[in-house]
């Protein structure tokens, strides 16, 4: 027995033929009672959003940190907007929204505080004793082992087509929905930190207008601060559907099975749309990422991250029960990257005077 028993078939009707349909899908590693009403990937959705996992990812940072100001986008902030960016595309182009939403919830809960620096530092501690980390791959390991949702198995017991797009960095997505969101991640963050930096007045309009991406946008959207995150974000979207739908015929593509086939992606910008996207990102980079002011507080959460790695690692016996068999090094990591910015700054500040 399969969830959504009553509704799935009406949802798969309307879905192109190339989408992931919900009667088809694999289910789930545990059994489990069906959910009549729900579609199996609404019933992952539910369960990811409830997880305390998720809710811990207002208290990660994007790119500013949590107490420079209370509009700059935080990591659920930024998750949302990519949920929301997922579904769009899914229905613009057929696919089955449900799946690309649940894959978009999820795809953040790995990342450890202090963003991207918080993700360096925790390579950088592994090192040493071969192994790595990889927020994409750690998002797979919150859901499979470490949400205490359910008192007869570990993890969320999500659907194996959601398990497999979180590896959307790993080789290419077996479904289009997976390709969406990995490329929804990009619009969301690319539009999101324009409109932050501007904000934080890291760079001025008349810097960035001369990008060939926000040149491209209508006079009002350039005009309006408010409005130019939204222009970029409906820029991008109405490009990427335009490619993929020409992408997708030329490529073959009239089933499930054919996607599944495929040994490249068929979800991208036109040549031109990437050229001005890569060129914005570079922007960004050289006056956002790299600033003066994200350096400084990057440059903490890197310390705090690495000081507590020491910490653990000095002190094992006080880290959290570890259920997966890793080594100690692999469990400092997993506790680590669970934490928020300020629980993590607070916990640090405690051991330290010790």
């Amino acid at each position: 027995m399969k969830d959504g028993k009553a509704v799935n078939q009406r949802i798969d009707s309307i879905l192109a033929p190339y989408a992931q349909r919900n009667e088809e899908s694999l289910g789930r590693v545990h059994d489990y009672l069906p959910d009549p009403h729900r579609t199996p990937f609404q019933r992952d959705r539910d369960r990811i959003i409830h997880s305390n996992a998720f809710r811990r990812l207002k208290g990660k940072m994007q790119v500013v940190p949590p107490n420079e100001g209370d509009h700059f986008r935080n990591r659920l902030t930024h998750t949302l907007e990519v949920a929301s960016i997922s579904r769009d595309i899914a229905r613009l182009l057929g696919l089955n929204e449900d799946l690309a939403e649940a894959i978009a919830l999820a795809h953040d809960l790995g990342h450890p505080p202090f963003g991207h620096s918080g993700e360096i530092a925790l390579q950088e501690c592994l090192l040493p004793y071969d192994e790595f980390f990889e927020h994409n791959k750690q998002s797979l390991r919150v859901v499979t082992h470490f949400i205490k949702a359910y008192p007869d198995h570990p993890g969320l017991n999500l659907s194996v087509e959601v398990l497999k797009g979180l590896k959307k960095h790993a080789t290419v997505p077996p479904t289009l929905e997976a390709q969406l969101v990995d490329i929804a991640d990009e619009i969301a963050y690319i539009a999101a930190d324009t409109e932050d930096g501007l904000r934080g007045k890291f760079f001025t309009m008349k810097e960035i207008e001369e990008e060939p991406l926000i040149a491209a946008l209508s006079p009002p959207a350039r005009a309006n601060r408010k409005a130019l995150a939204g222009a970029i974000v409906g820029r991008l979207i109405k490009d990427l559907v335009q490619s993929a739908k020409g992408k997708i015929e030329e490529m073959g593509i009239k089933t499930q099975a054919d996607v599944i086939q495929q040994n490249k992606r068929a979800l991208l910008f036109y040549r031109e749309t990437a050229a001005q996207f890569r060129s914005l990102k570079t922007f960004l980079f050289q006056h956002y990422y790299e600033s003066e002011e994200i350096l400084s507080a990057t440059k903490n959460g890197k310390k705090v991250i690495m000081d507590l790695f020491l910490f653990f690692k000095n002190n094992p016996e006080l880290l959290p029960k570890n259920e997966t068999q890793a080594s100690t090094e692999r469990q400092i990591a997993d506790h680590i990257a669970g934490m928020t910015d300020a629980f993590a700054q607070k916990l640090h500040a405690e051991y330290h005077q010790k």
